[in-house]
């Protein structure tokens, strides 16, 4: 069967290190370019499909479960053509072929798809159990080598992109239980994942694909590697502080789009304080089984008991509780040759009036508006569902 969220025809959205600080100066060129240079990632990731789409893609599937290969395929070309940045369609004809054992075929499409977008593309190559019966045949191969080489390309340049967490849709919203007789356990639905925003090519890329549970992150030092955290439930206690559970730390190399083995914190967590440090990052938990202070190394290994973190990574850290992660510091990026911006968290008015957690990007050195100077007023990440520097609040 095709993977649960590709039957339901939901796009899994394409695809959001940040340059050392540079001083306030005038410019008169737009910034960033007012022309975006060329490169990976999509314009606006976070958009639904075209309903024309989805309706083209709902009715492919149909097909498809009927065994009607050819009549399927052309209701996913469909799809595609009604809406190019919808690449649900694009693993569908991967896996119609694969099911025909037209396996060149069904490679040329995965590779297809793997060259716009390795995250979350290669995930679901690899678990989509359409595609099971490719693994073992020789063409296999070639879809190894196309994931590396798309792994290197997707992770160039990330070092002058701004990192951030933004959600791909509306969150569950968590139920009162202010009534509850002991401790209730809530699955979290954040939809949340780690995105970099270039502001050379004013696009995004996604980073991570881990079923939108990621809640917190921080880049190391030298801006190759981020320690991303995910959590999986919400555990409310009338009697004491709620706390996260399935908590788990992972390390993904950026150059190389490679996440080391993940880390998990056993038990649950009240308190996550993390910050970069000279050799990766510093970790300070505090939960039911596990408390203290940690270093992790950013070329993986297990954390290992470390002193109290100096008075710079405490200013630096990222702290993440049951509600969330607070707004991060407003931080400096370059947008290329005499562009220099400032990302800091903002809001957006919804309907209800509370507004949603976004991030605006304001130039350094501010003046009043001109024909070259574009984004003398703040410019605005496309996310309408919440997006934060460091992470969300939860809901």
């Amino acid at each position: 069967m095709l993977p649960a969220r590709i039957q339901r025809g939901a796009a899994i959205w394409l695809t959001a290190t940040i340059a050392v600080a540079a001083p306030a100066q005038a410019y008169d060129a737009a910034c960033p370019p007012a022309t975006p240079a060329a490169g990976p990632g999509s314009v606006d990731p976070f958009r639904a499909p075209a309903p024309e789409a989805t309706s083209f893609n709902a009715a492919a599937l149909t097909l498809y479960r009927q065994g009607h290969w050819d009549e399927a395929r052309a209701k996913y070309r469909a799809a595609e053509q009604a809406d190019a940045d919808f690449l649900a369609p694009a693993l569908n004809v991967a896996c119609s072929f694969v099911r025909q054992e037209r396996f060149g075929e069904a490679t040329t499409e995965v590779i297809r798809l793997l060259d716009r977008a390795y995250v979350p593309w290669a995930r679901e190559v690899l678990t989509a159990a359409d595609l099971g019966a490719l693994k073992v045949q020789p063409q296999m191969a070639d879809v190894k080598r196309a994931m590396a080489e798309d792994a290197r390309r997707w992770g160039t340049g990330l070092e002058n992109d701004l990192l951030f967490i933004a959600r791909l849709r509306e969150p569950l919203k968590l139920p009162p239980t202010a009534d509850a007789d002991g401790p209730v356990v809530l699955v979290l639905g954040l939809h949340q994942e780690v995105f970099a925003w270039s502001p050379a090519t004013d696009r995004y890329r996604q980073l991570t694909a881990e079923d939108g549970h990621v809640v917190a992150k921080v880049s190391s030092p030298d801006r190759r590697h981020l320690m991303y955290v995910t959590a999986e439930k919400l555990v409310r206690n009338p009697k004491g502080p709620a706390t996260l559970r399935g908590v788990v730390l992972h390390v993904l190399m950026l150059p190389l789009m490679t996440v080391g083995k993940p880390i998990p914190i056993a038990g649950d967590v009240s308190r996550l304080a993390i910050a970069p440090s000279p050799a990766g990052f510093s970790v300070e938990i505090a939960g039911d089984r596990i408390n203290g202070t940690f270093a992790q190394a950013s070329d993986g290994g297990p954390l290992v008991p470390m002193r109290a973190p100096d008075e710079r990574q405490r200013k630096e850290r990222v702290v993440l509780t049951a509600a969330g992660v607070a707004a991060g510091a407003p931080r400096a990026l370059t947008g290329g040759e005499g562009c220099y911006l400032t990302a800091r968290p903002s809001r957006n008015t919804d309907r209800s009036g509370q507004g949603i957690a976004t991030i605006e990007l304001v130039p350094a050195g501010k003046r009043a508006p001109s024909a070259t100077n574009a984004l003398a007023a703040p410019k605005t990440l496309r996310t309408r569902f919440g997006a934060g520097l460091d992470g969300l609040s939860i809901p």
